[in-house]
Order: C-alpha cells, then structure tokens, then sequence
C-alpha cells in the first residue's frame, strides 16, 4: 500500500502544479477487498482566493484522469476522494501561511493566545498587527503552538 501511496505522489504532484495546485497529501485505506483513496489538494502559495467547489471539481479531473491511465492497487477497484485542506486546517509551515495572507488569525504560541491580522510570510517568521493593541508584530514559526484563520460568518 505504501507503494502505492509513493507512486501516486509522483503522478499527480506535476500535472496538479501545472494547473495551479499543490499535492498537500495522498492517503491510501484497505479495509478487506475495500480500497478508499484521499487525495488532499490546495491551490499553491501564490494563490490567496479559497479552494471553491470549481477548484475542487478541476483537481478532481487531473487526478482521476492521472490515475486512469495506471494500475494502482494490483488494479482493484477503489474509491476515490479529492479534497482540499479546509478552512479550520492548522496553519504549520510558510506555505500555508502565505495561502492566509490578509486574513486574521487566531494564534497560540508557547506563552500566549491573541489574534493577527497577517501582512507578511517568511521562512521562519510572520508579521502582521494585533488588531486588540494595533500593534504590529512577528512571531517565529517555532514559537507557534497552534494558528488558524479566523472564520467570519456573513
């Protein structure tokens, strides 16, 4: 299965990139003669609009037709399942962070929890401002304990 898995990486990672994608994750279950495949796919860093439902649909083409023209698990059937991250997903590496950008977020560092409206990505930090004090700071990547965005609800 892990196999698979690591092929399956390899497929999909440059024709999703191509299009505008990244391959966040491939996750591969057998459960007896049952086989369930997740293919979770983000837009890349450069994109800050959410996954919509057409993003959604578009990905799920590349994949299937990818993996249509292979045999993967010795070429049983399989369900497949194309997702994105969402937006509750824990914000861990620059990537993500960039994906975020001018959206609040929720932070929890080793010593304190508060809100930031984020403004800039590093390699190993992010800026932005407090939007309780106004006051702008930057908090390295190492600090962070847990970051979401902060969902509004219209």
């Amino acid at each position: 299965m892990d196999e698979d898995v690591a092929q399956i990486k390899e497929l999909l990672r440059e024709p999703l990139a191509d299009s505008g994608y990244y391959l966040e994750s491939v996750k591969a279950v057998a459960a007896g003669q049952r086989r369930a495949l997740t293919v979770v796919v983000d837009l890349d860093e450069t994109s800050t609009e959410p996954m919509s439902m057409e993003r959604i649909s578009e990905s799920s083409r590349i994949v299937g037709d990818t993996l249509d023209e292979v045999e993967i698990f010795r070429d049983k059937p399989y369900q497949l399942e194309v997702t994105s991250p969402g937006a509750t997903r824990n914000l861990e590496v620059p990537r993500h962070f960039k994906r975020v950008l001018g959206r609040r977020l929720e932070i929890t560092t080793k010593r304190e929890s508060f809100k930031l409206d984020l403004e800039e990505v590093g390699e190993t930090s992010i800026t932005g401002t407090d939007p309780a004090s106004k006051e702008k700071r930057s908090i390295s990547l190492d600090d962070i304990v847990k970051a979401q965005v902060e969902l509004r609800f219209r």
